[in-house]
């Protein structure tokens, strides 16, 4: 195996123990942290089906989650400060 093959493996293996914790949490916490599990599948999907060029695909989907992330934050703020 090459390195990026083992790359491939250990983060599906981060992402399956991100679902597996996150079910966790959910079952005996509280519903609040099921996106996180939806999170962890999603990812455990992308490292799975990633062959060749993986950190280019990984780039992609770190560029995809900053928007997310960008557009998350700005909808929080628009709720936090509507006015009523």
């Amino acid at each position: 195996m090459n390195s990026e093959d083992m790359i491939v493996y250990m983060t599906a293996l981060v992402a399956i123990g991100v679902i597996v914790v996150g079910l966790l949490a959910t079952v005996l916490h509280s519903t609040i942290l099921a996106p996180i599990v939806i999170i962890g599948i999603i990812l455990a999907v992308f490292a799975l089906l990633a062959k060749g060029n993986f950190s280019h695909k990984i780039e992609n989907i770190e560029k995809l989650c900053f928007i997310i992330t960008l557009i998350a934050i700005i909808c929080s703020f628009i709720l936090l400060y509507k006015p009523m």
